[in-house]
């Protein structure tokens, strides 16, 4: 759960971070998720504001005039059959720039006839999207038809080259500070070379009727020095007998193989149609229709729309239209360019931060609990090891109590033989028969019989120091569970242990010695399980079981497993002292049983187990309270 509201969180977050981020370089009205998430809304302002009748074509007021005159009939009128074909009426509207951007932002323009400086900025704003370029004959390509032509009279002797024009000394005539092939082109040879087209036309006049006509002819007549017309326009003006070339000299000539005219910079787009974004699809593609292939004067036409790159580099060397601001143009034209990859670089920038937060998250709240595991675990093996060592020291302190059993008969024969000899030597002296040699030889007898002796008992303290029994009243349910608490504790094996019969069963005993007998024998049908083949084995049937019974005058405890498959003649050995079983055994863990039994005046007794395994009994008196004795 917390992982899902973290994921729907990082989600929402990376939304809204993006849609932030792009808005942020791109402006409002420029947003894709700005825009999709609104579009509804847009659409519905935008219907109320357009006649659903008639289709709007605003014209970019800064073409040069004699465009207008050479180009627009042919393709006004080609747009209008289209119109009207539709059932709809056109709408021409003659419109300076500043006012078709606020119109286009409002949604009251469908089509735009404009210079493609202008189509430039407004598609770095990604308010239009072009369907045609004016494509001239000269040109190898829509994308270089218009270009700036830079002359002077042919009889001119001191300008040659853009150097010269660049010290500002000569007058300069053009159409308009706005034409685009008649000016704003011919600023880009002076950028390129590192030199000032401000000081170069800083003595510019620009004609009354913007007629490139009256450029030429300045420059003919020396009212200007320099003169600016748009690329072509001399041969087409010479066909109509109007100026001839060899009057004019070309300044900075460029190679003929982008466009097969005079000029003196690089070639750029020309006219270009538009669409603003949220047209119809289908009037877009009527209007596709009617311009493709339309034939205008000179061999010119209207073709598909190519890469503008060169002329946004053109406006970014100039400093004009979105790169005014040059270090925001930047960043604003990158971003333009390559919308898709910025938002998918932001979704997995923002995802990759909060995947890393999740996964944060994740690994700490996993190692946390490694680290709880880990501390559990610590204090299991130590339990373990604190349980294995209270076992030893029982099983060790049982041996020892086993093993002064065993040694009485040893130290009896050495402490007899000293008496013995002790008597003998006694009435040898009485009697005064007792030569030095053999008084020597005996009391030698009797030093080496001590010593053993003293051996055997300084061997079994060195072992552990003697446990003192203590009889108390005791309810071997509670033994039991002590026992089996202990032992599962100990970690010495899977199979668990299950405590079955009376509930209460009083004795007068030692619990720690009872305690010890049967941890013995639980390790013992541990032990068998080990001995069986994983082969052989369904631990899911394993299990050892400790009942306790009741027996008239006594309690039979009996641990019951089903391991190994025995016999009687296999179960007769087990409580033959230093006789074992086992293959690593001592023999001394059932005589310690069988022991421990007996000092509690009871006995102990081993069987096979019906099918497999072994029981193991052991038999105590019950409890009888003191008025009971009495």
């Amino acid at each position: 759960m917390r992982r899902f509201l973290i994921t729907c969180v990082a989600i929402l977050v990376v939304l809204f971070s993006a849609m932030g981020v792009e808005s942020l370089i791109m402006g409002d009205h420029n947003s894709i998720l700005r825009q999709t998430l609104t579009s509804p809304v847009k659409q519905f302002i935008d219907g109320s504001r357009i006649n659903s009748n008639q289709v709007v074509v605003a014209v970019d007021a800064q073409i040069d005039p004699y465009m207008q005159r050479t180009y627009f009939k042919a393709t006004i009128d080609a747009i209008d059959k289209t119109v009207r074909d539709a059932d709809k009426f056109l709408v021409l509207k003659f419109l300076d720039r500043e006012t078709i951007s606020d119109m286009l932002a409002d949604g009251e323009i469908d089509f735009l006839i404009s210079e493609s400086d202008f189509y430039a900025s407004l598609a770095f704003e990604d308010k239009i999207k072009a369907i045609a370029m004016l494509w001239r004959a000269q040109a190898k390509s829509p994308s270089y038809s218009a270009a700036s032509t830079i002359v002077v009279n042919a009889e001119n002797e001191k300008i040659y080259t853009l150097t010269d024009i660049a010290t500002g000394s000569y007058r300069v005539a053009a159409t308009s500070s706005d034409s685009f092939a008649g000016f704003t082109i011919a600023k880009e040879p002076f950028a390129e070379k590192n030199l000032s087209w401000q000081a170069a036309f800083k003595n510019i006049v620009f004609t009354s009727n913007r007629n490139p006509l009256e450029v030429l002819n300045a420059v003919k007549t020396g009212t200007a020095d320099v003169g600016i017309v748009p690329a072509c326009f001399i041969e087409q003006v010479m066909i109509r007998n109007q100026a001839h070339l060899s009057d004019y000299r070309v300044i900075n000539p460029q190679p003929v193989t982008e466009m097969a005219c005079q000029h003196s910079t690089n070639a750029y787009p020309s006219l270009m149609v538009s669409y603003r974004n949220g047209v119809d699809s289908n009037y877009i593609l009527d209007m596709t229709n009617a311009l493709l292939g339309l034939k205008l004067p000179f061999g010119t036409t209207w073709s598909m729309p190519e890469n503008t790159r060169e002329l946004y580099d053109l406006m970014y060397h100039l400093r004009i239209g979105p790169y005014n601001n040059v270090t925001y143009s930047a960043i604003y034209r990158t971003f333009s360019e390559n919308r898709t990859i910025f938002i998918t670089a932001i979704f997995l920038i923002v995802a990759g931060f909060f995947y890393n937060l999740i996964i944060s998250v994740e690994v700490a709240s996993r190692t946390k609990a490694l680290k709880r595991a880990l501390a559990e675990k610590d204090r299991i093996s130590k339990q373990q090891e604190q349980t294995n060592e209270y076992i030893s020291r029982l099983e060790r302190t049982g041996i020892v109590g086993q093993m002064s059993s065993m040694i009485a008969h040893e130290l009896k024969q050495p402490l007899a033989t000293v008496s013995n000899y002790s008597r003998g030597l006694l009435r040898r002296i009485e009697r005064g028969s007792a030569d030095k040699d053999t008084i020597v030889k005996i009391l030698k007898e009797i030093e080496y019989h001590t010593e053993r002796a003293n051996d055997i008992v300084d061997h079994v303290r060195s072992y552990a120091k003697p446990h003192e029994v203590k009889r108390e009243e005791h309810d071997l349910r509670d033994i039991v569970a002590k026992t089996v608490a202990t032992f599962e504790k100990s970690g010495r094996t899977t199979v668990p242990v299950i405590v079955e019969g009376e509930r209460r069963a009083l004795v007068e005993a030692d619990d720690w010695e009872i305690e010890l007998a049967l941890l013995n024998l639980l390790k013992n049908s541990a032990d068998a399980f080990t001995e069986i083949h994983p082969a052989m084995r369904d631990e899911d049937e394993d299990v050892i079981r400790i009942r306790i019974e009741d027996h008239e005058e006594t309690w039979w405890i009996r641990v019951i497993d089903n391991a190994k498959l025995v016999d009687e003649s296999f179960t007769e050995q087990f409580f033959q002292k230093l006789e074992t079983t086992k293959a690593h055994g001592l023999g001394l863990g059932l005589s310690i049983v069988s022991s421990l039994a007996e000092r509690h005046a009871g006995r102990v007794w081993a069987e096979p187990n019906p099918g497999r395994g072994v029981i193991v009994t052991i038999e105590l008196p019950k409890y009888q309270p003191i008025e009971e004795k009495i």
